[in-house]
Order: structure tokens, then C-alpha cells, then sequence
């Protein structure tokens, strides 16, 4: 029995030996493996920002990219395309597949802060003992933390120091245009939807990339869930008469420009109406990913008329090559503006 004890305590030293205790953006502490090779993310916005760190350690998508925009799939990993579909928690809601989550043994899993309830991730990876580590993507302004968290998890802390270090530089760079424009500052309309008539509550996180630019939600209200999309009618958006339209659909935004019920609206007299870049990730929003950086540059620029065209599609060329390795040629920046 005494032997027994003793092989018993010696595995156990051995096995602490190979795990270590963080504590992750929630102040939750949590036991994980001393290197991480295998890893899964609950919602895009962490998935996203994995695969700006290393895309190798993904094992699973929470939906199937293939189903999407083809320039998009042609920008990203082959590899990283063809992982098997797991599902997620994004929204509040559940429609991941535990049994393949469970199959494809991810060393720890990442939640989103705004994820599911943390009952539910406790059932699906307490249960299962995969750790699952909170981390915080909801602001703009967490990013630069949330990368040096990341390169600290996954031992990647050079590759996530270079991320984070242009992440505090375009947040800087923002509020420094966003000031001196102070004066014209413009009331903007977060148009969602087929028909424009979906947007978000001024304290939306949703809303959150284009308020950080300086724009102003006229639509003041509470949030009735994560999900936004809260409804106005055609007369509300008339009354708010906004000077700058963003819209996150090709549909409204193409018919828009010739609908004479809009006709009234400033930002469509004076054709400030403009269609948020998707490729290979929303820049702004639907999912609120690490993209929202180079948004932020697009966002100043369609906001306060700035010149320097040729100097952001520089920036354009500088962010997809750190970021995703992707090498712009000009056709593919005009597609991504929708010039042509």
C-alpha cells in the first residue's frame, strides 16, 4: 500500500510538472497544459485572432467558410479551410457539436467573453476536462491585452507582441484623427439588414468600432440582448437624418442610392453612403474581430474626407501582410473597397 502511495504521489508530480495555473481575463484561475499545440475558439472573434497567431494550432471552425464570399476563401489557409466544423456558443446561443469538439482532443478552448452562459461552458468543457480560458475581445481597446494574453497562453509571445504593438499604435493613431476632426464629427446610421432598417443602441458593442471613430449614434436606447439588430422604421431614420450612412449589405446599399423614400436623408443626398469591407473577415462588425483595427483606419477615412487615399491602401497592403500574410495586389484592393 505504501508503494502504492508513493507511485501515486511521484505521477502526480510529474503530471504538475507538465501543467501550469493562469489566470485568465476573467480573474478565473485555470490548471492548463505546459505546451499548447491543439486549440479551439467558441466564437469567431477569438478564432479569428488565433489564426492571426498561428493558424496550425486551430483544430475546428465554428462554421463552414467555403459557404461564403470566394474571396475570402481564396485569401485564407488551405489548411485552416479544410478543419471539420465544430460549431460554436457565438450569440448566446449552442449549436456546437460536443461530440466532435470532444474527438478532436483540443488541449484548451478559448471563450469569448460574450459567449455562452459560463453553466453552459462549464457543462460542455468542465465536464469533458478541457480548460477553457475567458478572454476579453469585446472593445476595440482590449485587443492589444487580449494578444499579449494569447502570447502568453500559447507561447507565442513574440509573434503576439508584434500584433498587439500595431494594435496600440491604430488605436492611437485613431484617436488622434477622431481630435483633430472634433469639430466635425458626423452623426452616423448603422444600417443592418436587406432593407436598412435594423441598427443598434448607441451603447451597443456592435455600434462600438464606429463610435471609437468618432461617429454618432443617433439611435439612443438599451440594448434588449447581445444580439442588437434592434428595429426602427423608415420615419425614425427620416427624423435622425443622419450625415453618414454605414451599411453592412451589398443589397441595401446597392438600392438604396436610387429609392426616393430615402431621397430626404442627407448622408443619400449627398451619397455618404458606404458598404463595410468583408474580406476575409467583417472589418467592422458580424463577428467584431481583430479586422475592426484596419476598420477604424477606414472608418476616419470615409468620415472625415481625408485625402490620403494612397496612404490607406498602403496601410491596407502593411495590415494584411502582418496580419494574415496575404500580399494585396491592387485588383484585390479595389474588390475589397468595392471600386469594381
Amino acid at each position: 500500500m505504501r508503494i502504492l502511495r508513493v507511485i501515486g504521489s511521484v505521477l502526480l508530480l510529474l503530471s504538475s510538472a507538465y501543467t501550469r495555473e493562469i489566470i485568465d481575463m476573467s480573474g478565473k484561475k485555470v490548471e492548463i497544459p505546459e505546451t499548447i499545440t491543439k486549440v479551439f475558439g467558441t466564437s469567431p472573434p477569438s478564432t479569428y485572432m488565433l489564426y492571426t497567431i498561428d493558424s496550425s494550432l486551430i483544430v475546428g471552425l465554428n462554421f463552414n467558410h467555403a459557404r461564403g464570399n470566394n474571396e475570402s476563401t481564396n485569401m485564407l489557409d488551405s489548411r485552416f479551410m479544410a478543419l471539420p466544423v465544430v460549431g460554436g456558443l457565438q450569440g448566446g446561443g449552442n449549436n456546437m457539436n460536443r461530440e466532435t469538439l470532444l474527438s478532436l482532443h483540443p488541449d484548451v478552448v478559448f471563450l469569448w467573453n460574450n459567449d455562452a452562459s459560463s453553466q453552459l461552458a462549464q457543462y460542455l468543457f468542465e465536464s469533458s476536462k478541457i480548460p477553457s480560458i475567458s478572454v476579453d475581445l469585446e472593445s476595440v481597446e482590449s485587443l492589444p491585452k487580449a494578444y499579449l494574453f494569447f502570447g502568453d497562453i500559447l507561447g507565442k509571445q513574440e509573434r503576439a507582441g508584434i500584433l498587439s504593438a500595431y494594435a496600440t499604435a491604430a488605436l492611437e493613431k485613431t484617436q488622434a484623427i477622431v481630435k483633430t476632426f472634433a469639430s466635425k464629427r458626423a452623426v452616423v446610421y448603422y444600417a443592418e439588414g436587406a432593407d436598412g432598417l435594423a441598427t443598434e443602441c448607441d451603447q451597443s458593442f456592435h455600434y462600438e468600432a464606429i463610435k471609437f471613430a468618432g461617429g454618432i449614434n443617433p439611435h439612443l436606447c438599451a440594448t434588449k440582448s447581445g444580439l442588437g439588430l434592434e428595429k426602427v422604421s423608415l420615419e425614425q431614420v427620416i427624423l435622425y437624418n443622419p450625415d453618414v450612412i454605414i451599411a453592412q449589405e451589398r443589397e441595401f446599399f446597392e438600392k438604396v442610392k436610387s429609392d426616393s423614400r430615402w431621397s430626404s436623408i442627407k448622408a443619400v443626398r449627398e451619397r455618404k453612403i458606404f458598404l463595410v469591407p468583408k474580406v476575409p473577415f467583417n472589418w467592422i462588425d458580424r463577428p467584431p474581430s481583430f479586422m475592426r483595427l484596419l476598420g477604424l483606419r477606414w472608418l476616419t477615412h470615409v468620415l472625415y474626407n481625408t485625402p490620403d487615399v494612397n496612404q490607406f491602401t498602403q496601410e491596407m497592403k502593411v495590415f494584411y501582410k502582418l496580419f494574415l500574410n496575404i500580399d494585396l495586389s491592387e485588383q484585390q484592393i479595389n474588390q475589397i473597397l468595392g471600386h469594381v
